[in-house]
Order: C-alpha cells, then sequence, then structure tokens
C-alpha cells in the first residue's frame, strides 16, 4: 500500500510572484531542499511566531505550488495559516518577507508574531 506524502492545498495560501521570485535566488544556496517551510511555532511576544526554511515535503505535508515555486505547510500550522498570502518587499524601508495572516487578530509591532 503507497500513501501519499503530500497534498496540494492552493487555498491555504497564496504566493506573490515577487515571493517566489526572492524563494528561487534563496534556494540555489540551499542545495539538497526541494522548496520553503511556512511554520507556526509557539512563542514570540504575541504567543505565536512564523517560522521560514528550506526543507523537503514531510508526510501529510500540505503543498503549495506557484510560479515555480513550492511551499510546505504541516498539518497543525495549516489551520492558523489559512487564506494567507506570502509576499516580498525589498526598498528603503527594508527587505524581507512579509505575511498578510487574515486569522491574525493582533501582532507584535515587529510583525513576526501573532495571535488569534
Amino acid at each position: 500500500m503507497t500513501e501519499s506524502v503530500t497534498k496540494t492545498a492552493p487555498e491555504l495560501l497564496s504566493i506573490s510572484e515577487a515571493a517566489a521570485e526572492e524563494i528561487k535566488k534563496l534556494q540555489a544556496n540551499e542545495p539538497g531542499t526541494s522548496g520553503l517551510r511556512l511554520e507556526i511555532r509557539g512563542g514570540g511576544c504575541s504567543g505565536m511566531s512564523y517560522g521560514l526554511g528550506f526543507d523537503n515535503a514531510q508526510e501529510n505535508d500540505n503543498v503549495i505550488e506557484a510560479h515555480g515555486v513550492k511551499v510546505f505547510v504541516d498539518p497543525k500550522s495549516a489551520i492558523y495559516l489559512k487564506g494567507t498570502t506570502l509576499d516580498f518587499h525589498g526598498g528603503l524601508e527594508g527587505r524581507g518577507f512579509a505575511i498578510k495572516n487574515p486569522q491574525a487578530k493582533s501582532s507584535c509591532g515587529c510583525g513576526q508574531s501573532f495571535t488569534v
């Protein structure tokens, strides 16, 4: 019996073209990985925080493919990320990924942690 390792979940997360281009650039320096993992971790000044890192798909991961990149989200994190947009901003005020989560009721000043 063969089990599916992943399931596609395009409704879970949107990935902007700018974010995808930055993921491609950064992933070029991460051999042996097939995508970016977005996860929710306990902690941070508002209770929960986002984690980003390059990885490979794990069993039961949700896989979102857009603009030539893959983003992996574990089932527990998926509960808190439904409807989220992953974007990237680069400019005079700083560069970095922006996570727009409609489920976040409040977030800290740095934008790295949130509450639901």
